[in-house]
Parts: structure tokens; C-alpha cells; sequence
């Protein structure tokens, strides 16, 4: 659009030089709050600068247009958006943004009049590169429409108070045609009166000069013409105005001058009237002798002339009359097609008209409301806070504006954002007041259902972590007020994802909402619980602050959710981890409260997951190492830092090798080796494991296949598969991949997976397993007896083997229990037609009770440590026997 045409559609609107006008702060209060950015304004821009019409977290009232972000935005009528100014070609050098504010994100939604001129904008600004949801753009766009319709409301309330004032100035004028016209229309007779014109007529066919001169002055057109329509007397205004000479009116006839057949028809019983009855009057146009029509009052009244009956009469121009009239109905029409509610009221508010909007949107008609105070609109909600302002502009005779509830006559609540002006009298006095009443209901109801989900989180409705952190705020507060304390925890699921991934989002999603309704039933009303995102969740428990008391909710909050929970088909169990900590031992502030109950969070899961953990300071050193482990492991892939060493599986039936496990290692370039006990919990916790398992199965099914093709007997290569990876899609295609690189052979790869994740959704679990087996692998389940394990899910897996955990074969010649154990599994492996490996075995009394007991393989340190690739080689080359 041409700027210049901008300006002048701005100029319409009344928003040029304009100052922050409150009425707006609503919306940009709430677009920032939807956004969840600590700057929104809504700005306005003209040829040399921007200024703001309404601001949040800003200072500046203006600033110049070449650095304005609006400036940008305004050329295109969709949200425009900048991820990070830093990174955005022709921004990064913006003042904006190397100088204060420092604005790293920008979103300006256009502001786009009825004909689509831009206004300005509505934006959100950060000081932090960030995105916006496609629910807070839509809402975003939502609200800059809002603002147009409320500055197309005032400028609408302005215009109908101009209607108002012009509708007085063409009564004024009405009202001075209609005296005119009349005082015209007497002066005739005034002297000498119709009635005695027979007495002047004779006057007048002497021709005396003083006739000439009487009739030439009479306003208007005169003319005399007997019942057969013969012109006797006519004034000079009669030949100017219709543009015929004396000799042309002489020779015409009244009829000659209408040009419309029914004014004809019209004026000529008119004339049968007048001779009648003694006088007639009528409107018609005047036909010029150039062809022009104009508007003019007749009259016409007997007279008796030379022994004959006559019509003496004149006409005036009635054109400004009618222009008056015109205005007049424009106006009506206007008020009467609005889609807005308007209403006059006098002084007081004691209503005198309403539209026929004011009927559709309120149920009242005008006979109902007539003389009544507008305030019956409101109830018994008199009271509310925009009334006030209200009020004031009826006592100073100013404008107002309000957002008011006002109810319709079935007594529905409808919400009215009211805009009020004053209307003066020709003496300036206020009279009248024009109200226009918008009713935005809808709109009121989108607000606060984006005022919801700006507060709370969609899936579970619990609070989201904005009102999280405004509730702790408000408990630090209060505490400091009654010197007290308060609680802040944090809780993770435990291995969350896997149910996501192998079930879907959607039952991931019922699962979320029946935790948090779990969480609820063990809170107290007072407390707050929030969902933090993804599977976190967080909850502030005001006064409470001793350790036993809360140590009795955690376990209770604990137990809660780690009962089973029926989804759909689904018997799902999960656990959870929690951290604690107190305010104020733990934490003065926001920030620092939820950063050490997370940090104890983290601790939880370190130790065994599904327990809780109060923060202690020395967490933060175990953070900071987590961070800085974090950090190196990251690149640990990229720099070549892993290695695979394989321990061997050993046949107790014949002493020979059958087979290796893979297990990863980690060698540091910079430092000493890392215990997989330190790193491994980690890469699970990042997602890391995810790629890091990718490389372990590429590397095993590579080092297998060369252990076949250096000419060694084949054997199987066991590599261990954790909750992170168990993806049915990706790890399938994972294991493709691996195989079809190295070529080999599926039957020689084995997966090894914990009894904790093949019993957490048993279900699903078999179904995985299926396609596994499908694909010709071998499947055997890790750490047995550690676990819960239902013998009526564990006979439907179609797994090869049961792997007895080294806890139960450390201390079988010293503990019964352990023995008791090994023996139990060696028994149920075998009549579940499965075979079984013991692993851990360090010493011959272990080797001797797992022979005696069936056993059928075994690896530990009794045989060989794991070894590095070309040391595993070597060892299978010299082909030692297990005594």
C-alpha cells in the first residue's frame, strides 16, 4: 500500500501523534502472557518514527522508524516472526539489538483495517531466542483483530457523534426552509393579500410601474393563469429561474413546465382543487428550458380576475430543504444498519432511542427501554468496576469507555465493551449522550480460554510452570511475612519414553493425566501441583517443612504411582524419582528452589530410580561433575572415544567357548578410563544411549563377522539393549542396518534386555519380541531375579535364554538364599524350555553348584576378564578348555 495512503487511513482512524491509551493494556498484558515473552506492545508507525499505543516491559514512549521492527512487519498480512534477531540477515546490527533492549525474538502480528490498510502491529519481543507454538500464533493473530475492532468501535462512536451533530444542523436547516418557505408564501398576500388580488389584478392591467416593481420583489417564482391555462402575470424569477423568455411563457401552458408524466397528472388536479376549493400546494420538480429538474413548493389560490376565476399562486426552491432531508434519512439509515448497538440517551441516561442492533443483541425493544436509565442493562452488577467510569463521563460530560457485563432481557451475561460521547446542543450545551454498545462475548470467552492455557497445561489441566513459579513466589511472600517455610519437589517418571514411543503419544497421553490425578489425591487443597513439562512434574506444599512429614508424603506419592495403571488395553506400571528441597535452607528464591529440587531429582534417579532424594549442598558437586560427564560423552563419539571388549560365554557341558557379550567402554582422550556404571546411566538419561547403541550393535556384528571370516568357528555376539532404545521402529531398523553392513548372519546376534523392561508393559513387549524373533535374532532377558517377574507373561515371551543375575551367583557358597535362588531359576529356565547362563562367576565353588544344578553356560573372571577385540581373538584362536 502507498505509505502516504497509510497516513492518511491512520489520520481516519484517529491514531496519528496519539498517546498510550489504557484501554489496550488488556490485550497486551495478555499477549504477553499467552506468549510467555516479558515484552508485548502494540505500536503504531508513520514516515519517520513508531510509538506505542499501549507497551509491557518497555520504557521508551517511541523510536526512530529506520530501527523499528514494525517497520518490517507491516509489509506482509501474516504473523512475522524472527527466531533469533542475532542469526536474521539485516537485523543483527539493528540498536534494538546489540544495545538495550537487547531483543533476540520478535512476532508482530499486523493490525489490518476493513480495507486492509496496516496500522501497525501487535508484537511480543524476548531477550532470548525462542519460537512461538502454532496455538500462540493463531491466538497472537486473534488478538491484533481484537484491537482493530476496538479502534474500528471508536472511530465508529465518533462518526455517530458527527452524525449526531449534522443531524441537528439539517434540522436547523429544516427548520429554517420550512419558515422561509412559508414566510415566502405569505408575503404575497401580505400586500396586497391574495384575497384581495382581484383589486390588484385591475391594478396591475393598467401596467402601472408599481406592479412591476411589487411583483419583481416577491422570493421565489409569482405567476397568475386563468382555468384554461393561459399565463396573465408572471415575475422576472419566473423567466430566470426556468429559462424561458417572456414570449415562451406567454405562449406555454403550467403543464408545459413539469416533466415527469404523474407530476403533470399531479399538478393538474391541483389546479382542479384550487379552482374548487379555493386553495391547493404541492411538490414537484420545476423542468428548466435547459432540462434541469429542481425541487420546488407550489401553492395556488382563486382569485377572481377581469370576471373570470384564476389561480394566483408561487413557487420556492426547496432544494436545500431536501438536502436536509436526505441528510436526515442517511443518518437514520446509518443508525438503524449498524451492527453495533447504539442508544441516545438524555443527560441523565434515561434512554430516548435504540437501533434495531440494540433489540437483536439485548432482546429489549425500543418500547421496552424507552425512558428507562440505561443502567437496567447492568442488573444487580451495578457495582463492577467499569460502571465507574461510566458514571464519571455522564458527570464531567466527557467520553468513556468500559468493559461491562450487562445481561440481555432472557438474563443471559453478555459481555459489552461500551464506548459513551456527549452530544451538544447548537448552543453548545450537552444534551443527549450517544452510547455504543460491541458485544464481544466471544471474544471475551477466547480470552480467557487463552488465559487458561497461558496458565495451565492442556493435556492434564494442572497448572503449567508459570503459575508454578508465581506460587512459589507468593509462598517465599508469605513465609517472610510469618516466618515460616514451605516445600518444593520435582518428580520425573522413569523411563517415560519407552511407553511413548512403543504404544504412542496418545497413550502416553492418558498416562500423563492419570498421574496427575493420582498427584492430586495426594495433595492437600492448598497445595500447588504442576506439570513441568514432558513427564516432569512439580508441586509446592506450603508450611510444610518437616523432613518426616514430607518423607511420609513422598513414599505415599511413591507407592501411588507405581500401582498399575489400565489404559485402554493396557496394563501399564511405571515408577517415578523425586527430589526436595526446603525453603529457605535450600533456597531464597524461585530459581534457585527448583534448580536444587531438580538437582536432588537427578540423584534419585542415580540411586535405583523410584525413591526420593532431599537436596543436600554436596549435590551440586555431583551436578557439576554430571554436567561436565555430560559434556565430554557428547563427543566421546565423534572422537573415536568408545570401545567394545567382549567377555566369553562358556559352555558348562563341554568347556568351550559358544559365545561373547559385547560391553562398552570408554577411554577418554584426556583422562582416565570411565567406569560404564558412571556413563551409562547418563547416555540413558540424555538419549545418548540411542546413538551410542547404534554404534555398539555396528561394531559387534562387524567384529563377528571378522571372527568368521579369520576362520574361527562361529559364534554369537550378545549386545545389551536399554529402555531408551527399545523404539520397536528404529531399533529394527537399527539392527537391519548392522546386519546388512557387516553380513552377518542374524542368528549370531543375541539381544540382551533387563527383566525390569520386558515386565514394565508385558503386553507390547511381546509383541516387539515377535518381530525380533522374525528377523532370526536370538533374545535372552538380562539380570533375572532382580526383577517382579509375572511366570504367566514370562512363558508367553519368546525368549532363548534367562541370564541369572551375579547378585545371586556372588554369594552362592555363602548365603542359602542365593543358592536357593540360582537353583529356582536354573529349574524355571529349563520348563519354560529356555536355557540358562549365570554370570559373575569368579571362584570353582560357584562353577561346581552351577554344574551340579544343571546349569547350562556361564561367563565371569573364573574364566577371562573382558577383553579387547584383538585379545578376544587371540584367546579363541588358542582354544582353551574350561576344566
Amino acid at each position: 500500500m502507498d505509505e502516504q495512503k497509510r497516513l492518511e487511513v491512520l489520520y481516519r482512524y484517529h491514531l496519528l501523534d496519539t498517546l498510550p491509551e489504557s484501554q489496550f493494556d488488556e490485550i497486551t498484558q495478555l499477549a504477553a502472557l499467552v506468549c510467555g515473552t516479558p515484552i508485548a506492545t502494540i505500536t503504531l508507525i508513520d514516515k519517520d518514527r513508531q510509538w506505542f499505543l499501549s507497551k509491557v516491559g518497555v520504557t521508551a514512549t517511541e523510536t526512530e522508524r529506520s530501527i523499528s521492527f514494525c517497520a518490517h512487519a507491516i509489509r506482509q498480512d501474516a504473523l512475522f516472526v524472527i527466531p533469533d534477531t542475532l542469526h536474521a540477515h539485516g537485523f543483527s546490527n539493528n540498536p534494538l539489538v546489540t544495545g538495550h533492549p537487547f531483543l533476540r525474538f520478535y512476532a508482530g502480528a499486523p493490525l489490518i483495517a476493513d480495507d486492509g490498510c496496516m496500522l501497525g502491529t501487535l508484537a511480543v519481543m524476548d531477550t532470548m531466542p525462542r519460537s512461538l507454538t502454532g496455538q500462540q500464533q493463531n491466538a497472537l493473530m486473534m488478538l491484533s483483530r481484537e484491537i482493530v475492532a476496538r479502534i474500528r468501535s471508536r472511530r465508529q462512536l465518533l462518526g455517530l457523534c458527527r452524525q449526531i451533530d449534522s443531524y441537528d444542523d439539517a434540522s436547523g436547516e429544516l427548520e429554517y426552509a420550512y419558515r422561509h418557505m412559508r414566510r415566502s408564501a405569505n408575503e404575497v398576500p401580505a400586500a396586497p393579500r391574495i384575497d384581495a388580488m382581484p383589486a390588484y389584478a385591475a391594478e396591475t392591467a393598467k401596467g402601472t410601474d408599481l406592479s412591476d416593481v411589487f411583483i419583481n420583489s416577491i422570493p421565489g417564482i409569482f405567476y397568475v393563469f386563468d382555468q384554461h391555462g393561459k399565463f396573465l402575470r408572471w415575475n422576472k424569477n419566473f423567466e430566470v429561474v426556468s429559462g424561458y423568455s417572456s414570449t415562451e411563457i406567454a405562449a406555454a401552458c403550467p403543464l408545459d413546465f413539469f416533466g415527469n408524466p404523474a407530476e403533470k397528472e399531479l399538478f393538474a388536479e391541483k389546479i382542479k382543487q384550487a379552482l374548487k376549493e379555493g386553495s391547493a400546494s404541492l411538490e414537484a420538480a420545476l423542468l428548466t428550458k435547459g432540462g434541469q429538474s429542481l425541487p420546488y413548493y407550489f401553492t395556488g389560490k382563486r382569485i377572481d380576475f377581469a370576471g373570470e376565476h384564476c389561480i394566483c399562486g408561487m413557487g420556492v426552491d426547496i432544494s436545500e430543504r431536501r438536502t436536509s432531508e436526505e441528510t436526515l434519512r442517511l443518518r437514520n439509515r446509518a443508525l438503524e444498519a449498524s451492527i453495533n448497538a447504539i442508544m441516545i440517551t438524555d443527560a441523565q441516561g434515561m434512554i430516548e432511542y435504540v437501533n434495531p442492533a440494540f433489540e437483536r443483541i439485548t432482546g429489549y425493544p425500543l418500547s421496552a427501554v424507552l425512558r428507562r436509565h440505561f443502567r437496567f442493562l447492568h442488573r444487580n452488577d451495578n457495582e463492577q468496576r467499569g460502571m465507574a467510569a461510566v458514571r464519571s463521563a455522564y458527570r464531567l460530560l466527557e467520553e468513556g469507555h468500559a468493559l461491562l457485563r450487562s445481561y440481555r432481557r432472557n438474563g443471559e451475561l453478555f459481555w459489552n465493551d461500551f464506548y459513551i460521547a456527549p452530544v451538544a446542543n447548537a448552543e453548545g450545551k450537552v444534551t443527549h449522550f450517544i452510547g455504543v454498545l460491541n458485544d464481544i462475548t466471544e471474544i471475551k470467552r477466547y480470552e480467557e480460554r487463552l488465559e487458561h492455557q497461558a496458565s495451565y497445561d492442556g493435556l492434564t489441566q494442572l497448572v503449567n510452570r508459570n503459575v508454578l513459579k508465581d506460587r512459589i513466589r507468593q509462598a517465599i511472600a508469605s513465609a517472610q511475612r510469618h516466618k515460616t517455610g514451605f516445600t518444593v519437589g520435582f518428580m520425573d517418571l522413569d523411563n517415560f519414553k519407552f511407553i511413548n514411543d512403543s504404544l504412542g503419544h496418545g497413550v502416553g497421553d492418558e498416562l500423563l493425566k492419570c498421574v496427575a490425578r493420582r498427584l492430586a489425591t495426594c495433595m492437600r487443597a492448598h497445595d500447588t501441583i504442576a506439570r513441568y513439562g514432558g513427564d516432569e512434574f512439580a508441586f509446592v506444599l506450603n508450611d510444610a517443612v518437616n523432613e518426616e512429614n514430607v518423607g511420609i508424603l513422598m513414599d505415599r506419592i511413591l507407592k501411588t504411582i507405581e500401582r498399575p495403571f489400565e489404559i485402554g488395553d493396557h496394563r501399564l506400571f511405571i515408577s517415578c524419582s523425586v527430589g526436595v528441597g526446603f525453603y529457605p535452607k535450600d533456597g531464597e528464591d524461585v530459581d534457585t528452589l527448583l534448580k536444587n529440587a531438580d538437582t536432588a531429582m537427578y540423584r534419585a534417579k542415580e540411586s535405583g530410580r523410584n525413591n526420593y532424594q532431599f537436596y543436600v549442598p554436596s549435590m551440586n558437586d555431583r551436578v557439576r561433575e554430571r554436567l561436565s560427564l555430560e559434556a565430554k560423552l557428547r563427543q566421546a563419539l565423534t572422537n573415536e572415544e568408545f570401545a567394545l571388549h567382549y567377555q566369553p560365554k562358556i559352555d558348562l557341558a563341554s568347556g568351550m567357548v559358544v559365545g561373547v557379550e559385547a560391553l562398552l567402554r570408554w577411554q577418554p582422550a584426556d583422562g582416565d578410563a570411565i567406569s560404564p556404571a558412571s556413563f551409562i546411566p547418563l547416555a540413558e538419561e540424555t538419549g545418548l544411549i540411542v546413538p551410542i547403541g547404534e554404534w555398539v550393535l555396528d561394531t559387534a556384528c562387524a567384529h563377528n563377522k571378522l571372527l568368521q571370516q579369520s576362520g574361527l568357528p562361529p559364534i554369537g555376539v550378545a549386545v545389551n539393549i536399554s529402555a531408551r532404545q527399545f523404539d520397536p521402529h528404529a531399533l529394527r531398523k537399527s539392527i537391519s542396518q548392522a546386519l546388512d553392513a557387516s553380513g552377518l548372519d542374524a542368528k549370531y546376534l543375541e539381544l540382551e534386555l533387563t527383566e525390569s523392561l520386558v515386565m514394565e508393559n508385558p503386553d507390547e513387549v511381546t509383541r516387539i519380541l515377535h518381530e525380533l524373533r522374525e528377523m532370526g535374532l536370538r533374545l535372552a532377558i538380562d539380570d533375572f531375579g532382580t526383577g517382579y517377574s509375572n511366570l504367566s507373561q514370562l512363558q508367553r515371551f519368546p525368549v532363548d535364554r534367562l541370564k541369572i543375575d551375579q547378585s545371586f551367583v556372588r554369594d552362592i557358597g555363602a548365603d542359602p538364599n542365593d543358592a536357593i535362588i540360582a537353583r529356582a531359576v536354573i529349574s524355571l529356565g529349563h520348563s519354560l524350555g529356555m536355557s540358562v547362563i549365570a554370570e559373575g562367576v569368579s571362584n570353582e565353588e560357584q562353577l561346581a553348584f552351577l554344574r551340579a544344578n544343571g546349569c547350562d553356560e556361564m561367563q565371569g573372571f573364573l574364566y577371562s576378564r573382558p577383553l579387547p577385540f584383538e585379545d578376544l581373538m587371540g584367546l579363541l584362536t588358542e582354544n582353551r578348555i574350561l576344566a
